[in-house]
């Protein structure tokens, strides 16, 4: 038996093709971030307490926050994570209860940063 060019030049890229094809392009990537903590200050010790204690009830505060973003096509799967960190939540706290955002928290503030808090992450 002799095996003409042709045919052997065609199996291979044949082949070839195959193996180029049966396979995927694949990216993850995930990107941690957590912004520096914002400045503040407290009028009164209470105003404190009141602040970091409604912060702490607050469900979401002692896990990040994640977004995903996921691209699943035939031969591409891309995938990418963004978690943010515990900053992220207090800074929030802080920008929503220092209502004159003069950089402290009054205890009249706190107190409404404890009314309102869980109705606004809601």
């Amino acid at each position: 038996m002799s095996i003409r060019p042709k045919q052997t030049l065609l199996a291979a890229l044949g082949l070839l093709a195959l193996g180029a094809t049966s396979g995927c392009i694949s990216s993850h990537e995930v990107v941690y971030t957590d912004p520096p903590r914002t400045a503040v200050a407290f009028d009164t010790e209470k105003a404190g307490r009141v602040f970091y204690e409604t912060l702490a009830r607050t469900p979401d505060s002692r896990r990040r926050t994640e977004h995903r973003v996921e691209v699943d096509l035939i031969l591409i799967d891309v995938e990418r994570r963004t978690v943010a960190g515990p900053n992220r939540l207090f800074n929030e706290a802080v920008a929503f209860a220092d209502t004159d955002k003069n950089g402290t928290i009054t205890e009249a503030e706190a107190e409404i940063f404890a009314g309102a808090w869980s109705a606004a992450r809601s």
